[in-house]
């Protein structure tokens, strides 16, 4: 039993190998671009490793997707889950998404540009995920409706699709070498993303004011 678990951990230990080197060549790359030969020189193992773990290279993306994405789902659920309110959960699933793509920007462009690509072997599997992404944030726009502090005329699944697609693309678009000038912690990038939505959403009268005079979801309590 004790050899059964070794050999376990460590095929496991390759699959993640091989998974964090085909990011990288998709990165460098993109994934029409990106190849088994290139795949295998990166993850420095053998090619007959590669397809023991996956049957060929649409099975090594989607699986790339499906592993990010389930992690994803699992950190926008835990914010909402241990979130005291609507706005902080907002707040707490904004800064896991934010941190997210800014941390493993390889991962944030693939999601980017595989997203709304249709003829993918993933492409069902990608709406459906991002289906549970927006299922999330809309839920937290309703309860903050009861709540009495998100717009009551606010189309929640329309919302919370928009916010997928503007942390995604301005995110990789602010954390980019080489475009310095735009340059910014994470922690200012949330506050201008949560600014952003609080114009659009929250209730005027119930919103609070930090102490630099803009609206947060950050700053309500």
């Amino acid at each position: 039993m004790q050899g059964k678990g070794t050999r376990g951990t460590k095929g496991d230990a390759t699959r993640k190998t091989l998974l964090d080197a085909a990011l990288r060549v998709i990165a460098k790359k993109g994934y029409s671009s990106a190849t088994i030969d290139a795949i295998v020189k990166e993850a420095g193992v053998s090619k007959g490793l590669v397809y023991y773990h996956f049957k060929n290279k649409a099975a090594i993306g989607s699986a790339v997707l499906e592993e990010g994405l389930d992690t994803l789902l699992t950190k926008f659920e835990a914010a909402a889950a241990e979130s005291k309110d609507a706005l902080d959960g907002l707040r707490a699933i904004f800064d896991v998404f934010i941190d997210s793509v800014v941390d493993n920007r390889a991962f944030g462009e693939f999601f980017v540009a595989e997203l709304w690509r249709g003829g993918r072997v993933w492409s069902d599997d990608m709406r459906a995920e991002e289906d549970r992404l927006v299922h999330i944030i809309s839920n937290q726009f309703k309860r903050g409706q009861l709540e009495g502090v998100i717009d009551p005329n606010a189309d929640t699944e329309f919302d919370a699709t928009a916010c997928i697609g503007l942390v995604l693309t301005t995110a990789l678009a602010y954390f980019d070498d080489e475009h310095s000038e735009r340059s910014m912690s994470k922690e200012e990038f949330s506050k201008r993303v949560q600014d952003f939505v609080s114009n659009a959403m929250i209730v005027r009268t119930n919103r609070a004011v930090s102490s630099d005079g803009a609206d947060r979801l950050l700053a309500v309590s």
